[in-house]
């Protein structure tokens, strides 16, 4: 996970250690979501319009 931080985000693992508990909590919280956003595949690329939004089913 730190390594994540370091390559997408450019957070150096010492600077991760020198942050208080709270927002390394919360960094972590955030990373392990993002990391699984990473690994899914996207779904609802077929649903989403021209623009990026997504379309609305009418009936």
């Amino acid at each position: 996970m730190l390594y994540h931080m370091w390559v997408r985000h450019h957070l150096r693992p010492g600077a991760f250690w020198c942050l208080p508990k709270g927002e390394r909590l919360l960094l972590q919280a955030f990373t392990l979501v993002e990391i699984d956003n990473l690994s899914k595949p996207r779904q609802d690329a077929q649903q989403r319009g021209p623009i990026g939004r997504r379309r609305v089913g009418r009936g």
